[in-house]
């Protein structure tokens, strides 16, 4: 009888586990500068769906009022030392200002 073989569970290439604590440091960064934009809404997790260069794809899970979460989509470009130099999230653009003052632009 042949060996079974035994199948693994692995992630695509580029694309970051976001879990507490094995978040990457791209998805800390994004949830560092959304900690304004939230408006007292709490950001359950960030996942990166595409990684490409300098361009990430992926969504925020938010717990919004009432208890109920909402998944919304978000768009960043990243610099060559990996932090953050645009983000924009459900179509609006986020100013990346220094520290967690993140605001809305359109």
């Amino acid at each position: 009888m042949a060996p079974k073989l035994r199948a693994e569970r692995t992630q695509p290439h580029g694309e970051a586990a976001t879990d507490a604590g094995h978040e990457s440091p791209l998805a800390r960064s994004i949830g560092a500068q959304l900690e304004g934009y939230l408006n007292g809404r709490m950001l359950l997790s960030v996942k990166i769906r595409r990684e490409e260069g300098k361009n990430i794809e992926g969504f925020l899970k938010i717990e919004g009022g009432k208890g109920e979460r909402l998944l919304v989509d978000f768009t960043a470009t990243a610099t060559a030392e990996g932090g953050l130099s645009s983000l924009e999230v459900g179509g609006s653009k986020i100013s990346l200002a220094p520290g967690p003052a993140a605001k809305r632009t359109h």
